[in-house]
């Protein structure tokens, strides 16, 4: 069984997000508009009701930036399994 991540786990995965959101300079502009609106509703979210439109969400960007961005990838799906974990 996984063990739940706290909101202080939560928050420093959203600070790595941010890091490598601005060490990602070759990023379109809808890209990184769609990650920045994501960090924002991931952080709305922390103190919202439950949703699986983020997972949703979250997987889908992550599948989006796989080939080109795989750390990206892999911290919005490391994101999306904290939510989870969470309940949001």
């Amino acid at each position: 069984m996984i063990a739940p991540m706290s909101q202080e786990s939560l928050h420093a995965a959203l600070a790595r997000l941010q890091q490598e959101l601005q060490g990602s300079a070759q990023l379109d502009a809808e890209s990184r508009r769609l990650l920045d609106e994501l960090t924002g509703d991931i952080s709305r979210a922390r103190e919202a009701t439950p949703s699986d439109a983020h997972a949703s969400r979250l997987e889908a960007l992550a599948v989006r930036f796989e080939s080109g961005y795989p750390d990206l990838a892999a911290s919005l799906r490391g994101i999306a399994d904290a939510l989870g974990r969470i309940g949001l």
